[in-house]
């Protein structure tokens, strides 16, 4: 069954939500990589202590928008947050990820 690319929250609160991942890109990632255009991944520069209000927010965002996938990767030196969407909502990571390519 194919997950349909729509959001739960009306277009005032959706905006909202999307500043407040600008927000918390811009203070909690230390780097990002667009791997593909259905792919994106953070390396958070919070360490484990600051991760958990990345996850809160990736919780709400899955509840809302479950066509988003989060996956939080583990690494020696740090922890990565590795988002995906299928190709259909690609320009939704685009938004998503807009105006935090100046972070890596």
């Amino acid at each position: 069954m194919k997950v349909p690319i729509a959001c739960s929250l009306t277009e005032t609160a959706a905006r909202s939500q999307i500043d407040e991942w600008h927000d918390l890109i811009a203070t909690s990632v230390a780097a990002l990589d667009r791997v593909s255009p259905t792919d994106l991944r953070l390396r958070l520069g919070t360490g484990v202590e600051g991760a958990g209000a990345v996850l809160r927010l990736a919780q709400r965002e899955k509840a809302c928008c479950p066509f988003f996938d989060f996956a939080l990767l583990v690494e020696a030196d740090s922890l990565v947050l590795r988002v995906t969407v299928p190709a259909d909502a690609a320009p939704i990571l685009d938004d998503f990820s807009r105006g935090v390519s100046e972070v890596s």
